[in-house]
């Protein structure tokens, strides 16, 4: 059985002193803080929250809280969590597309380190992983959006 999820997050961005956090990763080409709970690493939240959808679960929010989790907590906790329900359910990761959008920095020289880090975090081959970068055709430079669709399925690799 193969289940389809899909997210969209979006996160206001600040540009400040410090490196940005996007895939799990510290980018210094990418100078901006997102406005967040949490580290506010856009691409793992909306990722994460497409395997919850796919698995028939809530929105990110519903777990991942200020009464379930410290302030500036590190995305990458949502995506031990999401590795053990996925294990626990018996699911296997077909294929994870991710779109990025943001007007400015451009991101194409960070998308390869992007798609590395995601495939190494979920433990899957690099041919799965698909991480493409948009403009917002200069109509918005306050936000980064990403969307994210993955498939899944259940039984063996």
């Amino acid at each position: 059985m193969f289940k389809v999820g899909f997210s969209k997050d979006m996160h206001r961005i600040f540009p400040l002193s410090k490196n940005g956090i996007l895939g799990g990763m510290n980018h210094q080409s990418f100078p901006k803080i997102m406005n967040a709970y949490s580290d506010g690493d856009v691409l793992l939240h909306s990722l994460c929250e497409a395997f919850l959808g796919a698995m028939g679960l809530e929105d990110l929010g519903t777990y991942y809280n200020s009464k379930t989790k410290p302030k500036d907590f590190s995305s990458l906790e949502i995506v031990n969590d999401i590795l053990k329900l996925l294990e626990e359910r018996n699911y296997n990761i077909s294929n994870i597309d991710i779109l990025i959008e943001l007007e400015k920095p451009n991101l194409k020289d960070i998308k390869p380190a992007i798609k590395n880090n995601i495939a190494k975090l979920f433990n899957i081959n690099l041919d799965q992983v698909s991480i493409k970068a948009t403009t917002t055709e200069k109509s918005n430079y306050e936000f980064i959006s990403v969307f994210s669709n993955v498939l899944i399925y259940k039984g063996e690799k």
